[in-house]
Protein backbone atom coordinates (compact mmCIF):
# COMPACT_ATOMS: atom_id res chain seq x y z
CA UNK A 1 0.00 0.00 0.00
CA UNK A 2 1.48 3.08 -1.17
CA UNK A 3 1.03 6.84 0.44
CA UNK A 4 -1.55 7.98 -2.70
CA UNK A 5 -3.25 4.50 -1.57
CA UNK A 6 -4.51 6.15 1.80
CA UNK A 7 -7.41 8.01 2.08
CA UNK A 8 -9.62 9.43 4.76
CA UNK A 9 -11.27 6.51 6.28
CA UNK A 10 -10.78 4.32 3.27
CA UNK A 11 -7.91 2.82 0.75
CA UNK A 12 -8.05 3.77 -2.64
CA UNK A 13 -7.81 1.12 -5.57
CA UNK A 14 -7.08 3.60 -8.35
CA UNK A 15 -4.49 6.09 -6.94
CA UNK A 16 -3.81 9.42 -8.26
CA UNK A 17 0.45 8.22 -8.81
CA UNK A 18 1.94 5.05 -9.26
CA UNK A 19 0.41 1.61 -9.50
CA UNK A 20 -0.58 -1.00 -7.16
CA UNK A 21 1.93 -3.68 -6.60
CA UNK A 22 1.46 -7.03 -5.20
CA UNK A 23 4.18 -9.53 -3.37
CA UNK A 24 4.76 -12.57 -4.41
CA UNK A 25 6.18 -15.52 -2.02
CA UNK A 26 9.81 -14.88 -3.43
CA UNK A 27 9.33 -11.42 -1.70
CA UNK A 28 7.92 -12.23 0.87
CA UNK A 29 10.81 -14.32 2.28
CA UNK A 30 13.35 -11.62 1.89
CA UNK A 31 10.76 -9.18 4.80
CA UNK A 32 12.34 -8.42 7.86
CA UNK A 33 10.35 -9.51 10.53
CA UNK A 34 9.28 -6.25 11.69
CA UNK A 35 7.48 -6.20 7.48
CA UNK A 36 6.09 -9.22 8.20
CA UNK A 37 4.64 -8.43 11.78
CA UNK A 38 3.12 -5.59 10.17
CA UNK A 39 1.80 -7.33 7.05
CA UNK A 40 0.40 -10.00 10.11
CA UNK A 41 -1.66 -6.98 12.02
CA UNK A 42 -4.46 -4.62 11.83
CA UNK A 43 -3.01 -0.93 11.52
CA UNK A 44 -3.95 2.41 11.00
CA UNK A 45 -1.86 3.57 7.79
CA UNK A 46 -1.07 7.06 6.92
CA UNK A 47 0.17 9.22 4.17
CA UNK A 48 3.86 10.29 4.37
CA UNK A 49 4.53 13.04 2.69
CA UNK A 50 1.67 16.15 2.41
CA UNK A 51 2.04 19.62 2.04
CA UNK A 52 2.52 22.28 4.78
CA UNK A 53 -0.29 24.39 3.53
CA UNK A 54 -2.44 21.25 2.73
CA UNK A 55 -6.22 21.56 4.21
CA UNK A 56 -5.46 18.55 5.83
CA UNK A 57 -1.67 17.29 7.36
CA UNK A 58 -2.78 14.03 8.49
CA UNK A 59 -4.53 11.51 6.29
CA UNK A 60 -5.22 7.89 7.58
CA UNK A 61 -7.27 4.78 7.41
CA UNK A 62 -7.76 1.38 8.91
CA UNK A 63 -5.87 -1.21 7.09
CA UNK A 64 -6.22 -4.99 7.70
CA UNK A 65 -3.83 -7.88 7.60
CA UNK A 66 -2.28 -9.20 5.04
CA UNK A 67 -1.09 -5.65 3.00
CA UNK A 68 2.77 -4.87 3.64
CA UNK A 69 3.13 -0.79 3.42
CA UNK A 70 5.59 1.38 1.29
CA UNK A 71 8.05 3.97 2.30
CA UNK A 72 5.27 6.45 1.59
CA UNK A 73 3.19 5.90 4.26
CA UNK A 74 3.29 5.41 8.43
CA UNK A 75 1.96 2.51 9.91
CA UNK A 76 0.78 2.44 14.05
CA UNK A 77 0.04 -1.24 15.24
CA UNK A 78 -3.17 -1.95 17.06
CA UNK A 79 -0.95 -3.64 19.66
CA UNK A 80 0.51 -0.14 20.17
CA UNK A 81 -2.93 1.67 20.75
CA UNK A 82 -3.94 2.30 23.86
CA UNK A 83 -7.41 2.81 22.72
CA UNK A 84 -9.63 0.93 19.82
CA UNK A 85 -7.87 1.47 16.47
CA UNK A 86 -11.18 3.08 15.18
CA UNK A 87 -11.56 5.69 17.91
CA UNK A 88 -7.70 6.25 17.52
CA UNK A 89 -8.19 6.94 13.81
CA UNK A 90 -10.82 9.47 14.32
CA UNK A 91 -8.64 11.21 16.55
CA UNK A 92 -5.81 11.59 13.97
CA UNK A 93 -8.89 12.15 11.39
CA UNK A 94 -9.88 15.20 13.05
CA UNK A 95 -9.90 18.72 12.94
CA UNK A 96 -8.53 19.44 16.15
CA UNK A 97 -5.50 17.19 15.66
CA UNK A 98 -5.28 18.25 12.20
CA UNK A 99 -4.76 21.88 13.94
CA UNK A 100 -2.34 20.98 16.45
CA UNK A 101 -0.33 19.29 13.57
CA UNK A 102 -0.37 22.36 11.43
CA UNK A 103 0.88 24.39 14.10
CA UNK A 104 3.88 21.55 14.68
CA UNK A 105 5.20 20.13 11.77
CA UNK A 106 7.13 22.78 9.15
CA UNK A 107 7.67 19.96 6.80
CA UNK A 108 6.40 18.18 4.32
CA UNK A 109 6.84 14.85 5.79
CA UNK A 110 4.92 13.46 8.57
CA UNK A 111 7.24 11.72 10.73
CA UNK A 112 6.48 8.76 12.99
CA UNK A 113 8.24 10.71 15.90
CA UNK A 114 5.93 13.58 15.31
CA UNK A 115 2.85 11.33 15.54
CA UNK A 116 3.94 9.72 18.97
CA UNK A 117 4.12 13.25 20.10
CA UNK A 118 0.62 13.80 19.68
CA UNK A 119 -1.05 14.23 22.67
CA UNK A 120 -4.17 11.69 23.70
CA UNK A 121 -6.51 12.19 26.16
CA UNK A 122 -7.66 10.07 28.27
CA UNK A 123 -10.73 7.89 27.29
CA UNK A 124 -13.04 6.11 28.97
CA UNK A 125 -14.08 2.87 27.68
CA UNK A 126 -17.80 4.13 27.16
CA UNK A 127 -16.18 6.76 24.88
CA UNK A 128 -13.97 4.47 23.15
CA UNK A 129 -16.67 2.82 22.24
CA UNK A 130 -18.70 4.99 20.90
CA UNK A 131 -16.59 7.05 19.29
CA UNK A 132 -15.43 3.60 17.70
CA UNK A 133 -18.77 2.70 16.36
CA UNK A 134 -18.81 6.40 14.65
CA UNK A 135 -15.70 5.70 12.93
CA UNK A 136 -16.88 1.99 12.17
CA UNK A 137 -19.88 4.06 10.04
CA UNK A 138 -17.18 6.44 8.46
CA UNK A 139 -15.34 3.85 7.31
CA UNK A 140 -18.57 1.91 5.80
CA UNK A 141 -19.86 5.41 4.23
CA UNK A 142 -16.56 5.71 2.49
CA UNK A 143 -16.50 2.95 0.85
CA UNK A 144 -18.93 4.96 -1.50
CA UNK A 145 -16.38 7.48 -2.06
CA UNK A 146 -19.18 10.52 -1.83
CA UNK A 147 -18.63 13.17 0.95
CA UNK A 148 -22.58 13.56 1.30
CA UNK A 149 -25.06 14.55 3.77
CA UNK A 150 -24.31 11.29 6.03
CA UNK A 151 -20.92 11.14 5.72
CA UNK A 152 -20.13 14.65 6.30
CA UNK A 153 -22.88 14.53 9.54
CA UNK A 154 -20.71 11.53 11.07
CA UNK A 155 -17.55 13.08 10.07
CA UNK A 156 -18.73 16.09 12.31
CA UNK A 157 -19.83 13.97 14.93
CA UNK A 158 -16.70 12.63 15.07
CA UNK A 159 -15.14 15.89 15.20
CA UNK A 160 -17.41 17.48 17.70
CA UNK A 161 -16.63 14.21 20.26
CA UNK A 162 -12.92 15.04 19.75
CA UNK A 163 -13.49 18.50 21.14
CA UNK A 164 -15.21 17.02 24.15
CA UNK A 165 -12.54 14.90 24.93
CA UNK A 166 -9.85 17.69 24.58
CA UNK A 167 -11.99 20.31 26.26
CA UNK A 168 -14.61 18.91 28.30
CA UNK A 169 -14.84 22.25 30.86
CA UNK A 170 -15.25 24.41 28.19
CA UNK A 171 -17.59 22.01 26.34
CA UNK A 172 -19.29 21.26 29.42
CA UNK A 173 -19.62 25.04 30.11
CA UNK A 174 -21.09 26.07 27.34
CA UNK A 175 -23.84 23.36 27.06
CA UNK A 176 -22.47 21.38 23.56
CA UNK A 177 -21.50 17.78 25.13
CA UNK A 178 -22.90 15.45 23.18
CA UNK A 179 -21.69 12.08 24.55
CA UNK A 180 -24.33 11.53 27.34
CA UNK A 181 -26.96 11.51 24.45
CA UNK A 182 -25.52 8.94 22.21
CA UNK A 183 -25.55 5.92 24.33
CA UNK A 184 -27.70 4.03 22.68
CA UNK A 185 -25.89 4.22 19.67
CA UNK A 186 -26.64 1.08 17.30
CA UNK A 187 -23.18 -0.95 16.44
CA UNK A 188 -22.13 -2.39 13.36
CA UNK A 189 -19.95 -5.82 12.88
CA UNK A 190 -18.14 -7.39 10.25
CA UNK A 191 -21.13 -10.21 10.19
CA UNK A 192 -23.86 -7.98 8.82
CA UNK A 193 -24.30 -7.41 5.29
CA UNK A 194 -23.23 -3.87 3.82
CA UNK A 195 -26.92 -3.63 3.32
CA UNK A 196 -27.88 -4.63 7.23
CA UNK A 197 -24.79 -2.33 8.07
CA UNK A 198 -25.87 1.05 6.10
CA UNK A 199 -29.52 0.03 6.74
CA UNK A 200 -28.49 0.82 10.84
CA UNK A 201 -26.14 3.82 9.91
CA UNK A 202 -29.27 5.77 8.16
CA UNK A 203 -31.21 4.81 10.96
CA UNK A 204 -29.12 6.54 13.65
CA UNK A 205 -28.76 9.28 11.03
CA UNK A 206 -32.08 10.56 10.51
CA UNK A 207 -32.75 10.19 14.15
CA UNK A 208 -29.69 12.21 15.60
CA UNK A 209 -30.01 14.66 12.59
CA UNK A 210 -33.52 15.07 13.64
CA UNK A 211 -33.81 19.32 14.22
CA UNK A 212 -35.12 18.77 17.92
CA UNK A 213 -32.23 16.62 18.94
CA UNK A 214 -29.34 18.04 20.80
CA UNK A 215 -26.44 16.26 18.84
CA UNK A 216 -27.49 17.95 15.99
CA UNK A 217 -27.85 21.43 18.17
CA UNK A 218 -24.37 20.84 19.89
CA UNK A 219 -22.53 20.25 16.65
CA UNK A 220 -24.02 23.14 14.43
CA UNK A 221 -23.23 25.74 17.05
CA UNK A 222 -20.73 24.26 18.67
CA UNK A 223 -18.39 27.25 17.31
CA UNK A 224 -19.83 29.19 20.09
CA UNK A 225 -17.39 27.52 22.10
CA UNK A 226 -14.55 30.09 21.98
CA UNK A 227 -11.49 27.28 21.59
CA UNK A 228 -13.62 25.60 19.02
CA UNK A 229 -14.17 29.04 17.33
CA UNK A 230 -10.65 29.63 17.13
CA UNK A 231 -9.52 26.22 15.21
CA UNK A 232 -12.52 25.85 12.93
CA UNK A 233 -11.81 29.69 11.94
CA UNK A 234 -7.66 28.43 11.50
CA UNK A 235 -8.47 25.62 9.26
CA UNK A 236 -10.62 27.74 6.87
Amino acid sequence: ITGAQVQQYFISDNPSQGEISFLNKNDIKTLSNNKIETIRSRKIVLQRITGVDSKRRIIASILTKGFLCANSTNVLLEKDCEISLETTLGILNSELINFYFKQTSTNTNVTTGEINKIPFPKIEYNQDYLGGTIVKYLCELSKRKERDLLFLFFENLIFTIVYELYFPEEIKAAGKEILKYLGDLKPINDEMSEEEKLAIIQSEFERLYDPNHPVRFAIETLDSVEEVRIIKEALK
